[in-house]
Parts: C-alpha cells; structure tokens; sequence
C-alpha cells in the first residue's frame, strides 16, 4: 500500500497594503507610529524608564504592548531572551507586574541595545 503525500505548498498572503491618498499630484499614506517603535528598541526603553520615573502603569504597559504588537511577540522573546510569560504579565492591565518582571523587561532593552550598538 502506497503511501500519498498530503503536505502542499502553502500560498503566501498578499502584504497588507497602506491607505494612499492622492491630492494635486501629491500621494500621501498612512502614518504608523508602530513602525517608528518596532526599530527604535532604545526610544522605547527611554519612554518606560520615564513612564517608571513617573509611575506612570498604564503609560509603561501600552509602550510595551505597541512595541511588541510593532515586532511581533516571537521575535521580542527570541530576540530578548525573556520569556512569553513576562512580557504578557507587564501588559495585563488588571494585574499589577512584579519588581522582578519589570527588571527583566529593562535589562532585556538594555542587552538588545548594546547587541545593536556592537554590530554597528
């Protein structure tokens, strides 16, 4: 009995298009402050010190659910090296994170960035 094959090539998804807007010859497109966050790990790191200074929860939660919804949650836990499970305590609004989590997310920030700075 022969055995058949039922994998198939799965098709790529077309890439989500921007609005554009044209007037008088100028084209002009949607402004996502997402992408400013997804490549600027050391602005972002910046913001949630200040909102920290500042005590500031809800402030520090939504610069870090932007940044990760920017780059994607696989990516900031592999390139990070912090776990699922931290970055997803520090964005519930309903629970207050840890002292431990909070320094975990900061010293994340802090190793991408001098990685970065290294490969430059």
């Amino acid at each position: 009995m022969a055995s058949k094959k039922t994998l198939t090539k799965q098709k790529k998804l077309p890439k989500k298009s921007t609005k554009k807007l044209k007037i008088g010859g100028m084209s002009f497109s949607e402004y996502s402050p997402a992408a400013e966050l997804a490549n600027n790990p050391e602005g972002v790191a910046m913001a949630m010190v200040e909102a920290l200074i500042e005590g500031d929860k809800e402030a520090f939660q939504e610069i870090l659910e932007g940044y990760v919804k920017a780059r994607q949650i696989s990516k900031v836990v592999k390139e990070m090296k912090i776990s699922r499970a931290v970055i997803y305590e520090a964005m519930d609004k309903k629970k207050n994170p840890s002292l431990s989590s909070l320094c975990k997310i900061m010293k994340a920030f802090k190793e991408a960035d001098l990685k970065e700075n290294l490969a430059a």
